[in-house]
């Protein structure tokens, strides 16, 4: 990790355990919003089980924005090819997240998009969002390369070990708790590493259980 200083120097924050971070975060974005000015987007990446969804949704309760899973982004099984799955994050098929929700939305227009079901391999309806002020994209892999220019402010949380597989066990079937074990975590951990996610991000929280 950077010094303080210098992370600082680049206006970035970090912030330590789970101390509210709906509080620190909503404060942070009213103050970039007095200087970036709307549109804004805002992005919330980070581990499994760090709060991303609970934190976008008090946002977006407070702030009066859409939330984008990145959840809604899977690349559909018929378009996965051994190619695409060997790049960190290549399950999730961030282009149509750029085309039709981030590109519009930095616009400033209307966009029209379409969330795909990996459980069940199906697409939802269609959603139409009329311009907002305002628009928050939660999940792992919301901080892709290509994805990054779009946003105006980067939060992202971590959590250790502990805290994440306490929270797993609660949270999921104990077969699902070992795909999370030998898969999806060490997937998330490869992108986290190899694109260093966390250090794009203004602000970095930490959200493992207190001791």
């Amino acid at each position: 990790m950077e010094p303080a200083a210098a992370a600082h120097a680049r206006g970035r924050l970090f912030m330590d355990f789970y101390r509210d971070p709906f509080a620190k975060v909503l404060s942070q974005v009213t103050k970039q919003l007095r200087h970036v000015g709307f549109p804004f987007l805002l992005a919330i990446d980070g581990a499994c089980c760090a709060g991303k969804t609970t934190l976008a949704q008090a946002l977006a309760s407070k702030l009066g924005a859409p939330v984008f899973h990145i959840d809604d982004f899977y690349l559909p099984f018929a378009r996965r090819t051994p190619q695409r799955l060997q790049m960190p994050g290549g399950h999730i098929e961030w282009e149509r997240l750029e085309q039709q929700v981030l590109g519009p939305a930095a616009q400033g227009v209307s966009l029209v998009y379409q969330a795909y079901d990996a459980h069940n391999d199906s697409w939802r309806a269609e959603r139409k969002i009329s311009p907002q002020k305002i628009y928050i994209v939660e999940g792992t892999y919301s901080l892709l390369p290509p994805l990054e220019k779009y946003y105006d402010y980067k939060v992202f949380l971590k959590l250790d070990t502990g805290s994440q597989y306490r929270r797993l066990q609660k949270r999921e079937s104990k077969e699902k708790l070992i795909g999370f074990i030998n898969r999806w975590i060490p997937e998330e951990e490869r992108y986290f590493r190899d694109y260093c996610t966390g250090s794009c991000a203004n602000l970095v929280f930490d959200t493992s259980d207190r001791r």
